[in-house]
């Protein structure tokens, strides 16, 4: 085997990656956490999104609503913007991070999307810590709870 054909095959394996890599990348799919914070967020289950969320980020939403009663429904508290949307969609970015777009139908306006972070709970799950909203990298949920809390 010549040089270049020994290099061109060395090029095409490292493109390739390594033996196992979908195998590697599936380790951290959290899509089916991300699908079950849309479902939950569409419907406004406050109650049910709490087994998703880390203790830190429920306590801080339980602190928020202690002192604000005018805290946003939670059909909006975890979303970028107050337009009720009926699409959510959420994708695994990386393994702190899934996608969340929301939309109207077919991703008609308005639409954006949000990061979600993830965090390893103690028990072994993996738990919601934040929102990094679309508005600009200053706005998370801890943010917005933050600012709740002392209004």
């Amino acid at each position: 085997m010549s040089s270049r054909s020994l290099a061109l095959l060395l090029a095409v394996s490292l493109l390739a990656g390594p033996a196992g890599g979908a195998e590697r990348k599936s380790k951290f799919n959290w899509d089916a956490l991300g699908t079950e914070f849309c479902r939950l967020t569409v419907a406004g289950d406050l109650a049910g999104l709490r087994d998703l969320l880390s203790d830190s980020l429920a306590q801080d939403i339980a602190h928020a609503a202690a002192r604000n009663p005018g805290l946003p429904p939670a059909r909006v508290l975890f979303q970028s913007y107050t337009n009720e949307v009926p699409v959510c969609e959420a994708h695994t970015r990386n393994a702190a991070i899934i996608a969340v777009t929301r939309s109207n139908p077919d991703g008609a306006a308005p639409a954006w999307t949000e990061y979600v972070e993830v965090v390893p709970a103690p028990d072994g799950t993996t738990r919601i810590d934040n929102v990094l909203f679309a508005t600009r990298r200053s706005d998370t949920l801890r943010a917005r709870l933050e600012f709740y809390a002392a209004q």
